[in-house]
């Protein structure tokens, strides 16, 4: 999944979100709520993405540092793509 898919991804579940909201209460908002609460370190449209790809995780991380703290990927698992901020020297 490159940038533009995740920012289309993004952008189409605040819509979402947005439509929902306007109903009234929302479940789709409530479990956004709880996985900003387990992720308080990722901003607002990274926690949408993980919300969006998967509403069931609880930790995220890249692949070294699972390794780094003794776990492995298995074999053909997808991965959650966010969006990584780019510093400039």
């Amino acid at each position: 999944m490159n940038a533009d898919d995740l920012k289309k991804l993004m952008a189409e579940s605040l819509k979402e979100l947005a439509a929902l909201l306007e109903q009234g209460r929302s479940e789709r908002l409530i479990t956004l709520l709880k996985t900003m609460g387990r992720f308080h370190r990722y901003s607002l449209h990274n926690v949408c993405l993980i919300v969006a790809q998967r509403p069931s995780a609880i930790r995220v991380a890249g692949f070294h540092t699972w390794r780094t703290i003794g776990r492995f990927v298995r074999k053909d698992e997808k991965g959650i793509a966010i969006l990584a901020p780019i510093m400039r020297r």
